[in-house]
């Protein structure tokens, strides 16, 4: 706890002047169709972007979406986050539905790109480096080979031959956007590997197949996201249904979602635990949300704009919150964190002195040497994909207009 605090007195924010460059005028396009806008996506953002307008379409046909819309964004900007999320109304439930076809498309999009380019899927054991898919067609064509390749996958699966297990504890993600990014990205790559196929590989696949492990996602959030959460989890078991098991030869594939209400921070409270160190490593603090930190089967968190929050409600409580998840976590868990590169400077202190974000998280859970950084970005832009935003606004309903992000990424793995 000593070196995690040390951490804000040793870092300087660097200072960056902005380039700005004349933008050359150009004539305007020809504004695309629809069908043509979309048949151009690549299949997985357009069956992304296709479960998106689906989900959200219905509410932006409302006839009250845009005075609603403007209620919320006024709520967010006094910074009323409870009361725009977790009112337990029908008033609050249309609040939260506006929310999500508002901002949830334009981010599933960006986390959907930022995952696949982790390698989440290959994380999660639904799909394979290139190096171990090409040896494993070379090594089909022997019987002792194919044997002795068989014998080694047996190993990674449960002992009782049940269906291998990965969970994932997403913090922040009641508006559902990680999840439904997570779920195209698996979804696309299961459909892709079990394609991607000759005849001689078709027994190569079927072993895939049959060993992707079971993913168990939880949701985590202070607001009143059960509901729509279910309603994304029913719309992507339909879009992809890979992801439910529902195939032919009933290869396993499952994709479960649990929304978990509750504030991450407070088992973590200084007002809840000892002032010494040992407090925020507590074996018994995350279990007040059902959630267990410290499982095998935990491949996967992520924390995607939500950390600066946290960081800004309790600074100490954030502290004991990673601390809690480095003493804790298994070996091999990966830590996602994305966060709004115009949030990337936290305030500390009665001064207001301001570190960079990136920075702070790389001190705070490297530090010790139990993280090490995979990726790191100070600020990478995600733009929309090209007709993206006309396939979501397809048809009636209030024009919803898909903004670009630019981000600060970090992902960790543990020792």
């Amino acid at each position: 706890m000593v070196q995690l605090n040390k951490t804000f007195e040793q870092l300087a924010v660097a200072e960056h002047s902005p380039a700005w460059h004349a933008k050359v005028p150009t004539r305007p396009r020809p504004k695309p169709t629809t069908s043509s806008t979309a048949a151009a996506l690549p299949e997985s953002t357009r069956q992304l972007v296709a479960l998106l307008s689906r989900l959200f379409t219905p509410f932006r046909t409302s006839r009250t979406f845009t005075p609603t819309l403007q209620h919320v964004k006024g709520l967010l900007y006094n910074k009323q986050y409870l009361e725009a999320f977790a009112t337990d109304s029908d008033e609050g439930e249309r609040w939260r539905e506006v929310y999500v076809s508002r901002w949830t498309p334009a981010r599933a999009l960006v986390y959907e790109r930022i995952l696949r380019e982790c390698g989440v899927a290959e994380a999660l054991g639904w799909a394979e480096e290139r190096e171990d898919g090409e040896r494993e067609v070379s090594e089909r064509r022997g019987e002792k080979e194919r044997e002795a390749k068989a014998a080694e996958r047996a190993k990674v699966k449960a002992v009782d031959g049940r269906q291998q297990e990965k969970e994932v504890i997403m913090i922040g993600a009641g508006a559902g956007s990680e999840v439904l990014g997570l779920a195209c990205v698996l979804g696309s790559a299961a459909a892709g590997e079990d394609q991607d196929k000759d005849e001689d590989e078709d027994e190569a696949v079927a072993e895939r197949r049959q060993r992707r492990p079971r993913v168990t996602v939880k949701a985590v959030d202070q607001g009143s996201w059960g509901a729509l959460i279910a309603k994304m989890g029913q719309g992507i078991r339909e879009e992809w249904p890979v992801l439910a098991g529902e195939l032919q030869d009933g290869a396993a594939g499952d994709f479960e979602v649990e929304f978990i209400k509750g504030d991450v921070l407070q088992p973590f409270s200084p007002a809840l635990a000892p002032s010494d160190s040992s407090a925020n490593s507590s074996p018994s603090a995350s279990h007040l949300l059902n959630l267990d930190y410290s499982s095998p089967a935990l491949s996967l968190i992520t924390i995607c704009f939500t950390i600066s929050e946290l960081l800004l409600q309790s600074r100490l409580s954030t502290l004991r919150f990673l601390s809690h998840l480095t003493s804790s976590s298994p070996s091999g868990v990966h830590l996602l964190i994305v966060e709004s590169a115009s949030l990337a400077l936290i305030p500390l202190g009665k001064s207001g002195r301001t570190y960079p974000l990136g920075q702070l998280l790389d001190h705070a859970l490297c530090g010790d040497g139990k993280w090490n950084v995979v990726k790191s970005e100070e600020t990478q832009w995600y733009r929309m994909p090209e007709g993206a935003e006309e396939a979501y606004n397809r048809g009636t309903g209030t024009r919803v207009k898909l903004e670009n992000s630019r981000v600060v990424i970090r992902l960790y793995r543990k020792k």
